[in-house]
């Protein structure tokens, strides 16, 4: 007989939490434009300017040890990163410069909820 049919496969888990070595979009998700961070009212937002990082995952890395960090903008060229503490919703180009705008993963779901206990076996009639 022929072999039983392989299960489909499955789709790649969805990345989430903060992880400075996973992929993180622009925001607007990946194959938006890149470009500075931006508020909704396209303003800077509240953010913490760091001088020396060398890499985007070392930016990363900064943001995922701050609390409250919700986005960065990493400029290569000055080893820039900026810790975003405000909701950022979109990018701005700004000629001139090489901004890159990155928000992390969303957080991960928590674990289900163990099933609960079982209750004890009645004891046997007398």
């Amino acid at each position: 007989p022929p072999p039983p049919p392989s299960p489909p496969p499955s789709a790649p888990p969805t990345p989430c939490g903060c992880d400075a070595d996973a992929p993180w979009d622009p925001p607007g998700g990946a194959g938006a434009a890149q470009g500075a961070c931006r508020t909704a009212d396209g303003g800077f937002g509240n953010y913490t300017e760091y001088r020396g990082y060398g890499n985007l995952t070392e930016c990363k890395a900064l943001c995922c040890d701050t609390p409250g960090c919700v986005a960065i903008e990493f400029t290569a060229d000055s080893g820039k990163c900026e810790i975003h503490t405000d909701n950022v919703t979109r990018t701005e180009d700004v000629s001139g410069y090489d901004h890159n705008c990155y928000v992390p993963p969303p957080p991960c779901p928590p674990p289900p909820s163990p099933p609960p206990p079982s209750p004890p076996p009645s004891p046997p009639p007398p």
